[in-house]
C-alpha cells in the first residue's frame, strides 16, 4: 500500500457501490474468504443481496471415475456435503442469504466465468496470492479469470 495514499472517501466508496450492481465473490472457503467477502460487501454498500457467492471445486478423481459416472456423482455429493456446511457458516457471518451461494464443479476460471455471465454479473472478486516467477507462469486462477472475464475483475491480495 501506499504510505502517501489516502484511504478512499466514504463518497468514493458510495460512487463505487453504485456502480456495480451485482457481484461474484470467488471464494476458497478458507480464512482469507472474510477478506473477499468484506471486500465485496464494500463494492455494494454492505447490500448483500447484489451479491453472490461462489465455490468452485476442481472434479474429483478416482480410478474409475471417467469410466462409470456413478464413482465421479458419488464423490461429487461427498464433498458437496463436507463444503456446504462451510460455505453456509461464511454466508451467515458476512449476512448473505444462503441462496446466493453456490458450489459447483470443474475447472475453476471457467466456472467462474460461466456464472457471472449467467448471473448478469459486472464484477468479479477473487483472491490473489501474489505468485511471481514459475508459479506466476503455470498460471493462476485469479490470472485466468482476469484475462477471459466479460466484465471488470477485483483481484484481493490474501494470505498463503
Amino acid at each position: 500500500m501506499n504510505p502517501k495514499a489516502s484511504p478512499p472517501s466514504s463518497t468514493q466508496v458510495s460512487i463505487v457501490s453504485h456502480y456495480y450492481q451485482r457481484i461474484l465473490c470467488a471464494i476458497d472457503l478458507d480464512d482469507n474468504s472474510k477478506k473477499l467477502l468484506g471486500t465485496a460487501l464494500a463494492m455494494v454498500d454492505g447490500e448483500a443481496s447484489r451479491l453472490h457467492v461462489l465455490h468452485v471445486c476442481e472434479h474429483p478423481i478416482t480410478g474409475y471415475g471417467e469410466l462409470t459416472g456413478k464413482n465421479l456423482q458419488i464423490t461429487e455429493t461427498q464433498i458437496r456435503q463436507k463444503a456446504y456446511p462451510i460455505l453456509c457458516e461464511h454466508l451467515k457471518e458476512a449476512g448473505i442469504a444462503p441462496d446466493h451461494g453456490r458450489i459447483e464443479f470443474g475447472k475453476p476460471s471457467e466456472i467462474i466465468h460461466k456464472q457471472a455471465a449467467k448471473l448478469n454479473c459486472d464484477l468479479i472478486v477473487v483472491g490473489s496470492h501474489g505468485r511471481s516467477g514459475l508459479q506466476l507462469l503455470l498460471g493462476s486462477t485469479s490470472n485466468s479469470v482476469l484475462h477471459g472475464a466479460s466484465c471488470d475483475v477485483l483481484t484481493v491480495r490474501i494470505d498463503d
